[in-house]
């Protein structure tokens, strides 16, 4: 085996060192070597010299770790270790500060519609803190209302700056670390902006925008003549210049769920067939081998710095580089050898790319690849070969056809399935999904691709030449192909275990029922509650934070079905996204309360469409003391039981008929409230309900701002469980609140400060854990309740598992 290792090292150096590189880093992200890593590059210069002396060769991969331990640990300086972070991390909200900096376009960034830009601030001022700092940061900054971006310079600017929001729910996008490690340590939000003068990154500047206008022309050309169809033509613009802000994102969800997710974005396959294209066509033009070589690797470069400078088209326009520079000089290039240049090079100019999904895919993939697919499309020669009795002379065109298909069969399988093997272990751990379909989708969605992609060429060729009616043909012809490329993938998807999800974080409780009280922005909720192999969930939240927050959390939880989800009231921060739950998860039964939709609703609310959407086999109408038998299992039984609103509750805001329910989890009660606020409180309190509890889980009512102390004498909870966000005034914790559970000596735990919160159940200990505050909290069940058993049996609603 070490001789092999030997052999192979020998044989491809540079990928050898590249993987040295990479055990660097993991190193120094690891054990956190100390703030002073200058002796590592001694280290590294030693080692260099021994190995030049001796001629050990073995003695250059310690030295390439130590160089890439010292710059990574001079990259996370710059970043994690930043003062700016470290002075932002003990505030909870933004600060006012001033700073001074050079600025540059980013295109990227358009939410809420103002322009954003990057700084990279010299000087900044934080006056409440009497901080000055002046070791340079870049920073993500929103530049005031209605105000352009003003071309490059340095500037002043006055506002506050904060981190961004790091996510406390498991399987979500984080974005403040994605910040840290594209290099953007804190935001800032600019009330007001003045020009100090120039910048040294003026050029730079310069040719970004030319970049986008340069970007934008190629958007209008490719669509014309689209504009009846303005989603495949986003569709277009996705696939050619990574513009999938208009794609509908029903149809990104279906390349994502066949396993072409690369296809619809622009990424390395995207470069590498354009490189292709362009090497044919210079070379149909007589052009020597060289200088074609070289104007095919300028148009790679060209395609990546037009669609954005994407770290994915960055990647594969340095792979393509350095493989094709090879034969620049006659020699034969090793595409293993090629990888590990180019990751070296990557890693050197920026060590944090490792940890990104996309770096990690693009040379994972490549390299698996590469050593995987050759021997897998020796075993399939035999079957593409001809009767080995018949002469190729004597063969037919139909027989040379059919071999020659076969042969391309069997090369595109080996490929596809070489590729999905090697993606596999980054996909499951990135995204907690297996998409087996891919084999057989990238057979076709990448054949098309390359036809969408030389359409696209031609077509740009025709409205530089304004030859307008080829144009338009071309872009009619790229039309279908799209349109094709939309219909496969949805097949593809929508074929049974076209794709599923595992849970390989999975917790080593085993309780017998877990709940996950998630946090969303804007008081915004959604409960998931797992009861063995069932889940349900409690709301949905609204659409962004489906996409954001609940389908990450659920898939990296490996939930593939859901048996039904309660809707407490018709609120879009609640309930906005069911429907997106009920075609994600095949219809799971619905359930809300017989006051749903409200007289004086909007027909256009979500509970009104949702109505006409699922129709009255999905979805049931629970009243008062009605019960749902969640699970009916003898050691731990579960069930929910409906305590408000009754038929004569006709409030006209959904928050004050928000459904009350009252979960028995074995010897457990959670009182789960939603909105519920004054007149549910009220109501319960007057009424013979036995409201004790156990966990009081609640959200924000928009206008009752407390809970009332008689309200939470009556229920007596042993933890109180609060969905808040301290940035909205109506979804604030109130301190009425945290002042009546820190008299009754109840532990209060609200998803704005302690993030997400897990509930196990055991049949005799509740355990409560936080995952940003990292708080553990243990009850113990109560006494009996005999009162409870007096009261008369609720209806019960079974639900078919």
């Amino acid at each position: 085996m070490l001789a092999k290792l030997q052999l192979w090292s020998r044989a491809n150096p540079l990928m050898a060192l590249a993987l040295a590189a990479v055990c660097g880093i993991l190193a120094t992200e690891w054990f956190a070597p100390p703030a002073d890593c200058d002796w590592f590059v001694a280290c590294s210069a030693v080692f260099l010299s021994a190995a030049l002396i001796s001629g050990r060769s073995w003695l250059l991969f310690p030295s390439v770790a130590m160089v890439f331990i010292f710059i990574h640990a001079t990259r996370t300086d710059e970043t994690f270790r930043h003062p700016l972070r470290l002075e932002l991390k003990q505030q909870d909200k933004p600060v006012q500060a001033t700073i001074q900096g050079s600025l540059l376009p980013d295109f990227d960034t358009t939410a809420d519609g103002r322009t954003h830009a990057l700084c990279t601030a010299q000087k900044i001022e934080i006056p409440a803190a009497g901080l000055v700092i002046e070791q340079p940061a870049v920073l993500l900054v929103r530049l005031p209302r209605g105000v352009r971006f003003p071309g490059a310079g340095m500037f002043e600017l006055h506002g506050s700056i904060y981190l961004p929001r790091a996510s406390s729910n498991p399987g979500a996008f984080d974005a403040q670390e994605h910040a840290l490690r594209t290099g953007r340590v804190a935001r800032f939000e600019a009330d007001r902006m003045q020009r100090l003068g120039d910048s040294s990154m003026a050029w730079w500047g310069t040719f970004l925008e030319t970049a986008e206008h340069c970007r934008q022309w190629i958007s209008k050309q490719l669509t014309r003549d689209l504009e009846d169809d303005p989603q495949t033509a986003a569709v277009i613009r996705a696939m050619a210049l990574g513009m999938s802000a208009g794609a509908d994102d029903e149809i990104e969800d279906t390349f994502r769920n066949s396993g072409t997710l690369h296809v619809f974005a622009v990424s390395g396959l995207h470069v590498g067939l354009l490189g292709v294209i362009a090497l044919t066509l210079l070379r149909q033009t007589g052009m020597r081998r060289g200088m074609s070589v070289s104007l095919m690797i300028f148009i790679v470069f060209a395609y990546a710095f037009v669609t954005g400078w994407r770290p994915s088209a960055a990647r594969a326009a340095f792979m393509v580089a350095i493989f094709m520079c090879g034969s620049l000089v006659d020699r034969e290039s090793s595409l293993q050898n090629s990888l590990g240049a180019a990751a070296l090079l990557l890693l050197a100019s920026d060590t944090h790319q490792l940890f990104m999904p996309g770096f990690q895919l693009s040379f994972g993939v490549l390299w698996i690849s590469s050593a995987g697919s050759a021997s897998l499309r020796e075993r399939l020669m035999p079957f593409t070969r001809l009767d080995p009795f018949l002469p190729p002379q004597l063969a037919s065109w139909r027989q040379r056809a059919w071999s020659q298909a076969r042969l391309w069969l069997a090369g595109t399988l080996s490929l596809s399935f070489a590729a999905w093997i090697g993606s596999l272990p980054f996909i499951l751990g990135h995204f907690q999904s297996v998409t087996p379909v891919a084999v057989i989708a990238n057979c076709v969605l990448v054949p098309l691709a390359f036809l969408c992609l030389s359409a696209t060429c031609l077509s740009l060729c025709a409205a530089a030449l304004h030859l307008t009616g080829v144009q338009v043909i071309l872009n009619n012809a790229n039309w279908a192909l799209a349109k094709a490329m939309i219909a496969s993938a949805a097949w593809f998807a929508g074929l049974p275990g076209a794709s599923f999800h595992f849970q390989p974080d999975v917790s080593s409780t085993h309780a017998p029922a877990v709940w996950r009280v998630l946090e969303l922005p804007h008081g915004g909720a959604a409960n998931h509650l797992r009861i063995g192999d069932s889940h349900w969930l409690f709301d949905t939240g609204d659409e962004s934070n489906f996409r954001r927050v609940m389908r990450p959390y659920l898939h990296s939880s490996g939930v593939n079905t859901v048996t039904g989800v309660f809707l407490s009231h018709n609120d879009a921060d609640h309930i906005g996204a069911v429907s997106q739950v009920l075609s994600t998860f095949d219809s799971p039964h619905l359930f809300c309360s017989t006051q749903e939709p409200g007289i004086h609703d909007s027909s256009l609310s979500t509970m009104r469409r949702l109505l006409d959407q699922a129709g009255p086999s999905l979805m049931h109408k629970l009243r008062v003391d009605e019960r749902v038998v969640l699970s009916d299992e003898k050691a731990f039984k579960v069930g929910a039981q409906v305590l408000y609103p009754t038929m004569q509750v006709q409030h006209d805001r959904g928050d004050d008929r928000a459904m009350v329910l009252m979960l028995h989890l074995g010897p457990w009660r959670v009182l789960w409230l939603s909105d519920a606020g004054w007149h549910a409180e009220k109501f319960l309190c007057a009424s013979a309900a036995d409201i004790r509890c156990d966990v009081l889980i609640r959200s924000q009512h928009a206008t009752d701002l407390m809970m009332t102390t008689e309200f939470l004498l009556k229920a007596g909870p042993q933890a109180v469980l609060c969905g808040s966000d301290a940035r909205d005034v109506e979804a604030a914790l109130p301190a009425s609140l945290v002042e009546e559970t820190n008299e009754l000596g109840i532990p209060l735990l609200d998803t704005w400060t302690d993030g997400s919160i897990e509930l196990q159940f055991q049949p005799d200990e509740l355990h409560l854990l936080t995952r940003r505050s990292g708080r553990h909290v243990i009850l113990n069940p109560r006494e009996s309740r005999a009162s409870a058993l007096k009261a008369k049996n609720p209806a019960v609603h079974r639900v078919s598992q």
